[in-house]
């Protein structure tokens, strides 16, 4: 038996104010051997009334769907979609971690509990099947975008290539369980092309209007060229060479791709490539009526001096330079030059301390950093110290003392550091929040300019064959 239901579902789009999407998803639903499953069958904007919506939660509403039955081709009879994730997982977690501490293990049960409360079991593993698709038919995906590096799940299930452990980074700025979520918040690059063969793998497996229901819930595809240029690349090697690139296997201290990156022939290399831009970033500007308007820049290097001046010699400094390479007050800039030239100067006021900053050489660049801070030296939990984060970064005076003395009576109590020491290190925090970066962004971001100009280094003549064909081609924005 095949019934067809319709529902109309709020959707808040991620955008600057409080702009909302209506839309109507019509689903077909069907029992056939003991078992249910539901195809989606379309899902379009809805200009009606807003009179009689009863869906708000899109996330609530697309997890009720996987509950009753649109995961059937993913979940085996006997397991829920709960198990399947954490078998996924762990699997994962074997291969990547052999001889992981405690801590790392109960990161990722936490993780997983976190993603069961907030309903998104079902689009992890739908993404995660997406993903393994596209990687089965050698559709190029990057390493992750925003603050989905952060998230422990996603880098064993294989959607992200970045090591959140590794690089110090957040779940919690990613997914915070004392934060509301309406939408997944997920981008997922692919090579040019890509995008509508993922797109008739989804509408196959789970119907034609999956894709457009994805868009709802802001779990976006999009391409980009470079991805492009890296896999031609690699099949270029591959042909002329007889040679299989894995980059996931190079060595990411190379000094000749560091040197590379400031000899000026960035052709081709994504972010210093500035004659031929491919990628674009969005920006929001508030004209004077209080109306948000979007506009598009190349994503490309800004200030080359930085650079110059910085002259990385790994991916701890090239991360922090690209993070600073934005409209950022001069003395926030000029700590981190002074303190790169002369690192035996620099000074903290506790370990906890040091231990946190060592890699940016005393300065807070990161988001990450912060949360750290407030929680190694504060006592803050994980949750607290996004809300806590998003607090100073917004620049929100209500809220200021108050956090000012949580953190005070944390760092006491715990001894760690006295009361005055604890109130200038919250003023440098606060200093500091405004010029933060996300980290996962800037990480997946430099690894991406790192591979490619270790391609450009190692094998020029088929990186720049490659580089030719995608001239002037432009990415999804």
């Amino acid at each position: 038996m095949v019934k067809e239901m319709k529902d109309i579902v709020l959707s808040q789009e991620y955008k600057f104010g409080e702009d909302y999407k209506k839309y109507t998803v019509t689903t077909q639903r069907s029992v056939g051997g003991g078992r249910s499953s539901v195809k989606v069958t379309d899902a379009t904007i809805y200009d009606g009334p807003d009179a009689g919506i009863t869906i708000h939660n899109p996330v609530s509403y697309f997890s009720g769907l996987c509950e009753e039955g649109l995961l059937s081709g993913l979940v085996p009879d006997g397991k829920t979609a709960l198990e399947v994730l954490e078998n996924l997982c762990q699997r994962g977690f074997s291969e990547k971690y052999s001889n992981a501490p405690e801590d790392v293990h109960a990161r990722l049960a936490h993780e997983i509990e976190v993603i069961k409360q907030k309903e998104m079991v079902g689009g992890f593993l739908i993404i995660q099947d997406f993903i393994k698709y596209a990687r089965s038919k050698n559709i190029m995906i990057s390493q992750g975008s925003g603050a989905l590096p952060g998230c422990l799940v996603s880098y064993c299930l294989g959607i992200t290539r970045i090591d959140p452990i590794k690089e110090n980074l957040s779940f919690e700025r990613f997914l915070n369980i004392e934060k509301e979520s309406q939408s997944y918040c997920i981008r997922i690059d692919a090579e040019k092309g890509g995008k509508p063969l993922i797109f008739d793998y989804l509408s196959e497996k789970y119907g034609s209007g999956m894709p457009e229901l994805l868009e709802m819930l802001e779990v976006s595809i999009k391409e980009w060229v470079e991805l492009s240029i890296v896999k031609d690349t690699l099949e270029n090697i591959s042909g002329s060479k007889g040679e299989r690139i894995d980059l996931a296997g190079i060595d990411e201290d190379d000094p000749a791709v560091f040197d590379h990156l400031l000899s000026g022939d960035t052709e081709g290399i994504f972010f210093f490539d500035k004659n031929d831009p491919h990628s674009y970033s969005t920006w929001w500007h508030l004209d004077d009526n209080g109306k948000w308007h979007e506009y598009h820049e190349p994503l490309v290097a800004k200030n080359a001096d930085l650079y110059e001046a910085i002259r990385p010699k790994n991916m701890d400094e090239l991360m922090a330079a690209i993070a600073l390479d934005r409209p950022l007050p001069e003395e926030h800039v000029g700590k981190y030059l002074h303190n790169i030239k002369n690192p035996q100067n620099i000074t903290y006021e506790c370990q906890v301390l040091e231990a946190i900053l060592a890699t940016t050489y005393g300065c807070v660049i990161y988001q990450e950093q912060l949360m750290r801070i407030l929680q190694d030296i504060g006592g803050f939990s994980p949750e607290k110290s996004d809300l806590c984060r998003r607090d100073l970064s917004k620049r929100m005076q209500s809220t200021l003392e108050e956090w000012r003395e949580d953190f005070v009576n944390g760092a006491t109590s715990s001894k760690i550091i006295g009361t005055d020491t604890a109130s200038a290190i919250f003023n440098e925090l606060w200093d500091a929040a405004r010029c933060s970066f996300n980290k996962s962004h800037v990480a997946a971001f430099s690894l991406m300019i790192y591979e490619m100009a270790w391609l450009k280094v190692h094998y020029r003549s088929e990186f720049m064959e490659a580089v030719e064909k995608y001239r002037g081609k432009k990415s999804d924005i």
